[in-house]
């Protein structure tokens, strides 16, 4: 009986408590000027690094537009074993099909 009294009064406590709503801050509790600085510093960095990034892709690829040579490859006993026929016939790997049909025509 002494229980259910003490639940009943802790019960009656909590719903006459105020409830204390606040208001969420949007991630690192600071003050609203803060975080509007902290968000145009991310908008510039942003804003910089976009162009940057393109700019050093269109440097970077027009440095070398040929492709580089592909070397024959050695003819080894133990490359390319082949144990079983490939579904498509002949003896080429997916990869290697048309390559390997000329060789062998």
């Amino acid at each position: 009986m002494a229980a259910r009294t003490a639940l009943l009064q802790m019960a009656r406590r909590t719903a006459a408590a105020p409830v204390h709503v606040t208001r969420r801050n949007m991630s690192g509790g600071l003050t609203i000027q803060q975080e509007r600085a902290e968000m145009l510093r991310w908008q510039m960095i942003t804003f910089t690094a976009i162009p940057a990034c393109a700019a050093l892709g269109i440097y970077l690829f027009s440095q070398h537009p040929d492709h580089h040579e592909v070397k024959e490859r050695p003819a080894y006993s133990y490359l390319n074993i082949r144990l079983k026929i490939f579904p498509w016939g002949g003896n080429c790997s997916l990869f290697e099909y048309g390559a390997c049909q000329e060789k062998t025509d």
